[in-house]
C-alpha cells in the first residue's frame, strides 16, 4: 500500500457557519447565471443573526445540481443587518427557482497550501498505574487529555489584503479577512475554534479516497519564519482523536 504524501491531499479550515434565508424575489424569480439575488427571513448563528458574512458558503433550493456550493462576495448593507441582498460566485446553474425559496448556509472555509511543510498529531491517553504494597497490581483509565496537533506550512502573507483569499494565520485568529467567522465549537460561548479536514485523493485509479477530521481545534502557539515563509501552528483539540472516514472515488 501507498503511503499518504501531503501532495495528493488537500488541507482546510472551516468554520462553524450555519443557518437559513429564503429569496426575497416575489415579481422576478432569479434564473441559470445570475449572480445576485435579494434574501430574507436569515436566522444564522452569527453574532448577528441576519448579518451575511462575505464568505458564506451556500445552497439554493431548486437547482439541478443539489450539491453546488456558491460563496458569497458581497452584501447589502455592507456594514450591518439584515442583509438584504447577496453577490456571489459561481453563477446559478439550471434549476427553477422560486420566491420564497430556501437558501441553506454552510460553513466557510480555506484551503492550506502545505508545500514542504507537514500536519502531525498525537492522541493522549492517560493510565494510573495502581500498587499494592509497592508492586503492580492494577491499572485504571486516568483523566482525558486533548489531542495535540501541529501543521507546518508555506504562506505568501501572514494576513488578508483586498480581494484575497484568507490566510491561515488570519483564520486561526478571526482577524482581518476572517473577522466574521464563526466559532465551529459545539458550545458557541466556549473559546474560538475551527476544524481542520484533510482530504486524501490517491493518484491511482480505483483507490479510496480518506478524510481526517481535526475537530474544535485552538492554536496554543504560532511560530512564524520569515526567512523559510513558513508558519508552525501548534494546539490541541477537544477531543480525543481525529474522525476518520473513507469512500470510494
Amino acid at each position: 500500500m501507498a503511503r499518504i504524501e501531503l501532495k495528493h491531499c488537500v488541507v482546510r479550515m472551516k468554520d462553524g457557519l450555519s443557518g437559513t434565508g429564503a429569496i426575497n424575489e416575489p415579481t422576478t424569480a432569479p434564473v441559470e447565471t445570475d449572480t445576485t439575488f435579494d434574501i430574507d427571513t436569515l436566522v444564522l448563528n452569527t453574532t448577528v443573526t441576519d448579518l451575511v458574512p462575505v464568505g458564506a458558503r451556500f445552497t439554493i433550493d431548486g437547482e439541478t445540481d443539489a450539491t453546488q456550493v456558491h460563496i458569497v462576495t458581497g452584501r447589502t448593507p455592507t456594514d450591518a443587518g439584515p442583509t438584504t441582498n447577496i453577490v456571489f460566485t459561481p453563477a446559478l446553474g439550471a434549476g427553477t427557482y422560486v420566491d420564497g425559496g430556501v437558501v441553506t448556509f454552510i460553513n466557510q472555509q480555506i484551503d492550506i497550501k502545505i508545500g514542504d511543510g507537514n500536519i502531525t498529531y498525537t492522541e493522549n491517553t492517560n493510565y494510573d498505574y495502581d500498587l499494592d504494597r509497592g508492586v503492580l497490581d492494577t491499572v485504571r483509565e486516568g483523566d482525558q487529555a486533548p489531542m495535540d496537533v501541529n501543521l507546518d506550512f508555506i504562506y505568501e502573507y501572514i494576513t488578508t489584503g483586498t480581494g484575497e483569499s484568507i490566510t491561515p494565520m488570519d483564520a486561526v485568529k478571526r482577524k482581518g479577512g476572517a473577522a466574521e467567522w464563526v466559532n465551529a465549537a459545539a458550545d458557541p460561548c466556549e473559546p474560538y475554534a475551527v476544524d481542520i479536514e484533510v482530504v486524501y485523493t490517491p493518484p491511482c485509479g480505483g483507490a479510496e479516497t480518506e478524510t481526517t477530521v481535526f475537530p474544535d481545534f485552538r492554536a496554543d502557539s504560532k511560530e512564524v519564519d520569515l526567512g523559510e515563509a513558513s508558519v508552525s501552528v501548534s494546539g490541541r483539540c477537544n477531543t480525543l482523536e481525529p474522525i476518520v472516514t473513507r469512500a470510494a472515488q
